[in-house]
C-alpha cells in the first residue's frame, strides 16, 4: 500500500516542476511579462553626459567585419583586404567614437541553451557567441523573426540590457536594418519579378513588417526618449551576382512594387513617432550607383572619389568593387553610407553628431587603397 505522505510530496513536488516550467515558457514567450519598464526613464529630466548609446538589431549587413568567432574563415569580409575592410559599424566606431558608444568590443554571447537558461532564470542572455560591440545584437543569416522569436529574441535581450541602465539610453539610438535574409534570396525575387503581389512574399514582407513593428513597441514601450531608426531594404536585383536575371522594365518594376510594401511599411511606423526615423537605402543607393535602365539592364554609375578611385557596382576584395566577393558591402560602402547615417540623424533628431566630412572619408578610406596597390605590385611582382 503506498505512502500517503509520500504520495502528497511526489505530487506536490510535480505540480510545482509544472508551475515553473510553465512560468519559465510564459516569460520566455510574452516579452516584458513580469518587467515593467523602469521607473526611473519616466521620472529622470535629462540624460547623463557622454556619447550617444548606439544598439544595432540586425543580420549580417550590421555584424562587425573583425569578428573572429563567427567570421574566422580567411575569405570572409574582403579576404586578403579584411585588415582594412570595414563594417559601418565599425567605421561609426573609429569616426565618431567620442560623441557614439556601440558599447565595449569583445566576445558577447553563449550557445542558444545557456542563454535559453539563463533568460528563464532572469539573467541577461544572447546568442550566440561572436566578437563584437556590445549593443550590436545583430548576427549573420538572421531573420525578421529573430527579432523577437527564438533562438536569438534580439529586441527583448537587446530591451533587457537596456533596463539595466535606463537613464544612459535616454537620447540613445537603436538601428533595426533586417529583412534581406527573408525578402532577397533568388526564390523570391523570382517570385515577385513574375507577380508584385505573389503570396509567399507578401506573407514574408507582412510577417517582417509585424515583427519590426513589435520590436519598435518593445524599445518605445521601455525606453519612450530613445529613438529608433528603420532602414529600408535594398534589392538584390542591384547585386551583380543577379545582373543576368530580370532583365525587362515589367519585371524590375514588379520587384521593385514588392519591396514598395516592405519600406511603406516602415514609412507607417516612422510616421506616427516622432521618435522613430525611416531611412530609405534603395535611394541612398541609386543616389551614388543608380539603377537598371528601363529594359531592366543593368546600367550603373562609377563613384569616383578625389584621388582618383573609381568605385563600381561590382563584388570583389578590392576596394573598387562596391560590394565584397562574400556578397557584403565594401569599405567604401560602408564609410559613406556612415557618412550618410550621421547626417540623416542629426537632421531627424535633432542630435549634434559631428558630421563626417569628404576629407574624412578619404582619410579613412586611404589605407585600404594603399593595400590594394601593395597586393597588385606583389602579384605583378610575382608574375615575373
Amino acid at each position: 500500500m503506498a505512502n500517503p505522505r509520500r504520495s502528497r510530496r511526489i505530487l506536490l513536488a510535480a505540480l510545482c516542476g509544472v508551475l515553473a516550467v510553465t512560468g519559465l515558457f510564459a516569460r520566455l514567450g510574452v516579452p516584458g511579462l513580469l518587467r515593467k519598464p523602469p521607473v526611473s526613464v519616466a521620472t529622470a529630466t535629462q540624460r547623463p553626459a557622454g556619447p550617444i548609446r548606439f544598439a544595432v538589431l540586425g543580420d549580417s549587413d550590421s555584424q562587425s567585419y573583425h569578428d573572429t568567432l563567427m567570421l574566422g574563415g580567411p575569405d570572409l569580409r574582403g579576404g586578403p583586404w579584411r585588415a582594412t575592410t570595414w563594417q559601418w559599424t565599425e567605421v561609426l566606431a573609429r569616426l565618431r567614437s567620442e560623441q557614439i558608444d556601440p558599447g565595449a568590443w569583445g566576445a558577447w554571447g553563449t550557445g542558444k541553451y545557456r542563454a535559453f537558461i539563463d533568460e528563464a532564470r532572469g539573467a541577461l542572455s544572447r546568442t550566440p557567441p561572436k566578437e563584437d560591440y556590445r549593443y550590436d545584437f545583430a548576427v549573420s543569416g538572421a531573420t525578421c523573426h529573430q527579432l523577437m522569436g527564438l533562438t536569438q529574441r534580439q529586441a527583448i535581450r537587446l530591451v533587457a540590457l537596456m533596463d539595466t541602465e535606463p537613464l544612459a539610453w535616454r537620447g540613445g539610438v537603436v538601428l533595426i536594418r533586417i529583412g534581406i535574409n527573408d525578402i532577397g534570396g533568388h526564390d523570391v525575387m523570382d517570385e515577385l519579378a513574375r507577380d508584385r503581389h505573389a503570396a509567399r512574399p507578401t506573407a514574408l514582407i507582412d510577417g517582417c513588417l509585424d515583427a519590426i513593428g513589435k520590436a519598435v513597441t518593445l524599445i518605445r514601450t521601455h525606453h519612450p526618449d530613445t529613438h529608433v531608426v528603420l532602414v529600408g531594404i535594398l534589392s538584390n536585383a542591384d547585386w551583380s551576382a543577379e545582373f543576368d536575371n530580370w532583365q525587362s522594365g515589367a519585371a524590375i518594376a514588379n520587384i521593385d512594387a514588392g519591396l514598395d510594401r516592405f519600406d511603406n511599411g516602415l514609412r507607417n511606423l516612422a510616421a506616427t513617432d516622432r521618435h522613430v526615423l525611416f531611412l530609405d537605402d534603395r535611394a541612398w543607393f541609386r543616389s551614388l550607383w543608380g539603377e537598371r535602365d528601363a529594359q531592366g539592364l543593368p546600367r550603373y554609375k562609377t563613384v569616383r572619389l578625389s584621388p582618383g578611385w573609381a568605385i563600381t557596382n561590382t563584388s570583389g576584395n578590392d576596394p573598387h568593387n562596391a560590394v565584397l566577393t562574400d556578397s557584403h558591402a565594401g569599405v567604401v560602402w560602408n564609410t559613406l553610407w556612415t557618412q550618410h547615417l550621421i547626417s540623416a540623424l542629426n537632421s531627424a533628431f535633432g542630435l549634434s553628431i559631428k558630421p563626417v566630412s569628404d576629407d574624412e572619408v578619404i582619410a579613412f578610406l586611404q589605407p585600404a587603397f594603399a593595400s590594394r596597390h601593395r597586393y597588385a605590385n606583389a602579384d605583378t611582382a610575382a608574375s615575373k
